[in-house]
């Protein structure tokens, strides 16, 4: 039985038409066994599989959307429903579905396991075996990290020792049984990988859908914010902007178009690492609305008002994706490094620093005929305003849900509200539900052990 749940959770695109397929098929074919760096890389250019399918479950959680009686009632699954309400349990699909985010996840890093034990065995080496190398520990941190946001509580130093975390692989052995460690051996792990990562790395890559130096950098400054490192996380950032900080004027757009941001080979030219959100029902763009509290924040003079968002209904639908169509990016843009810079320096009461930081960001979102520079002389009026626009910026990337649990452990006291059919539903602050609930098929066939409820 539990073989057949690693099997379940670690395996490859190729087990998605079963099992039994792939062994009559390893029966009848010669089945190539990678084995050569060009086998390695190409595990790492299959973008549908290392690139997409990252969690959704958290921006559906959040504040930042809302669905009407109707759409919510259209659900076609009731985990979806479930997930959307706060439930403490049954919020995933099941693992044979296509939309389950837990498998999702594994199977990319099983992709990264697989490469990274098939250098070693092959005993391959040389610049370009390290180059590969780089990649696989960045996808398979990026993975964590985004698993570590929706199945675990909130990183806390005085307890992450103690709070479970993920179920931390690092080799593409399907005996070895499943077991959760914690938040902090979790987050090691993150900044294990990305760190080792860095010297095999290149300054450049031929894409966004490949890491380079500067994808490595940005993630440890986002897991660093996350953790509450803010030396670490400024640093990495301005690191990361060494290689590229240029920002799309938003003044040079076209708002009335359908997809106002432009985008070459499916991506913008902001952003340093791209991973795509799994397309989930609930925050496909035709059903999720956004918040009236989201959307009151823009002022008039603010281009993002109407580059983000269009008029559906009477409410509002998001449109300022960077990817040409209604997929939802999840990686790194210079956008955030930006954000991540102004918000550390204020922490570190660099106030200088981070005026500069948002300045630089927001000269290219503002109508520039209307746009006043910050010039910050408190502390926390400065970090309200760059927590806020921090929110503005980055709608629809993933990261709220991240941010209202480390914001909550800050003392931010954010409460999360939702009327549906009449009903009014709360998540207060340090709720268990936090960390959402995993599959409980998982549960079942692993033995892990459940999130606390």
């Amino acid at each position: 039985m539990k073989t057949k749940a690693i099997i379940l959770i670690l395996t490859t695109s190729f087990f998605l038409s079963g099992c039994e397929k792939f062994l009559e098929e390893k029966s009848d074919k010669s089945i190539a066994i990678p084995t050569t760096l060009h086998d390695f890389q190409s595990l790492l250019h299959d973008w549908a599989t290392v690139n997409f399918g990252f969690s959704a479950m958290g921006e559906a959680s959040s504040d930042d959307i809302f669905l009407t009686d109707g759409d919510y009632n259209s659900l076609n699954y009731e985990s979806d429903k479930r997930l959307y309400t706060w439930q403490p349990d049954y919020v995933s699909r099941s693992v044979s579905s296509a939309g389950n985010e837990w498998y999702k996840c594994y199977t990319g890093i099983y992709v990264s396991n697989s490469v990274l034990k098939g250098i070693e065995d092959n005993n391959l080496t040389g610049e370009t075996a390290d180059y590969i190398k780089g990649q696989a520990l960045v996808f398979r941190a990026a993975r964590y990290l985004d698993g570590v946001q929706i199945w675990a509580p909130v990183y806390n130093k005085t307890t992450a020792n103690t709070d479970l975390g993920m179920v931390i692989r690092l080799e593409p052995d399907m005996n070895i049984p499943s077991e959760r460690v914690s938040v902090q051996a979790t987050y090691d792990q993150i900044l294990k990988d990305l760190t080792d990562a860095l010297p095999l790395l290149t300054t450049t890559s031929v894409a966004a859908t490949l890491p380079n130096r500067s994808a490595a950098y940005g993630l440890l400054a986002r897991t660093h914010l996350i953790m509450g490192n803010y030396a670490e996380a400024l640093e990495n950032a301005e690191k990361a902007l060494e290689v590229n900080h240029q920002l799309i004027d938003f003044n040079n757009l076209n708002p009335n178009v359908n997809f106002p941001i432009p985008v070459t080979n499916f991506i913008s030219s902001e952003i340093v690492f791209f991973t795509r959100m799994y397309a989930s029902d609930l925050i496909n763009a035709n059903r999720a609305r956004v918040s009236p509290s989201l959307y009151n924040l823009y002022e008039d003079g603010d281009l993002r008002k109407t580059v983000y968002f269009r008029l559906v209904d009477g409410s509002h639908a998001f449109k300022g994706t960077h990817t040409g169509s209604a997929a939802l990016l999840t990686g790194i843009s210079i956008s955030e490094l930006y954000l991540i810079v102004a918000e550390c320096s204020a922490r570190l009461d660099d106030l200088g620093k981070a005026e500069e930081a948002l300045n630089n960001l927001l000269i290219k979102r503002w109508d520039t005929n209307q746009f006043i520079p910050y010039s910050f002389t408190d502390k926390d009026l400065a970090l309200k305003t760059i927590l806020t626009e921090r929110r503005k910026e980055l709608v629809f990337r993933g990261l709220r849900w991240s941010d209202i649990k480390r914001l909550n452990r800050d003392g931010y006291n954010i409460t999360l509200s939702r009327t549906v059919n009449g009903q009014t539903i709360t998540l207060p602050p340090h709720d268990l539900r936090y960390a959402i609930a995993i599959p409980e098929e998982i549960i079942e066939l692993t033995e892990i052990q459940q999130n606390p409820r």
